[in-house]
């Protein structure tokens, strides 16, 4: 399958769109900025529970937040 790209301009110009096909098709699509990969749209099915993604990321900075929270 080949990977969909679209420059910066255009997948602002159509967030919306762009998005119900990536979630409708399952297929990402990488935006480019000066013509260079710069972030992917994927969609959210491949990234897991919202609560996992959650805990992983609060133990993995746990340090920083003790630190902050002083």
């Amino acid at each position: 399958m080949a990977t969909l790209t679209m420059g910066l301009a255009e997948a602002k110009n159509n967030f919306s769109r762009v998005t119900a096909e990536v979630n409708r098709t399952g297929r990402s699509v990488t935006i480019l900025k000066n013509n260079k990969p710069w972030v992917v749209i994927q969609p959210a099915q491949g990234i897991g529970n919202a609560t996992d993604v959650a805990v992983d990321f609060m133990d993995e900075y746990a340090d920083v937040f003790e630190e902050l929270a002083k």
